[in-house]
């Protein structure tokens, strides 16, 4: 699935400011959770529907996409929790693709552009 990228900042950040009130190892159940609360905010504000749903259906996972998040980040003790750790094992999990949608609509007003100074 492609997600604008700006929507991927926009994760990062506010993951880094809900994870500065945790511990070094907090519990994975309230992050999964504010995760998912994000996606649905950002697809309710896009008009998509069935964001998470969508999510775990491509990611073939097996379970809830919040499960399988504290699943993953409860038994990696490696996994530094910061929004951008985060981000990353979403990404892993579900297959996000991230795309600059704001040069993509800059190219098609070019393009609009190039077609009102070929016509006369």
């Amino acid at each position: 699935m492609e997600l604008p990228h700006t929507l991927r900042d926009s994760l990062v950040d506010e993951l880094d400011q809900f994870l500065d009130a945790f511990s070094a190892s907090p519990d994975p159940e309230p992050i999964a959770a504010h995760v998912l609360e994000l996606l649905e905010a950002y697809a309710d504000e896009a008009g998509l529907e069935e964001l998470v749903a969508d999510l775990e259906e491509e990611g073939a996972l097996d379970g809830t996409l919040q499960e399988i998040l504290e699943g993953e980040m409860g038994s990696n003790d490696e996994l530094e929790y910061t929004g951008e750790e985060v981000v990353s094992l979403l990404e892993r999990l579900t297959g996000i693709e991230w795309t600059d949608a704001v040069e993509f609509d800059e190219d098609e007003d070019e393009d609009e552009d190039e077609d009102e100074d070929t016509e006369f």
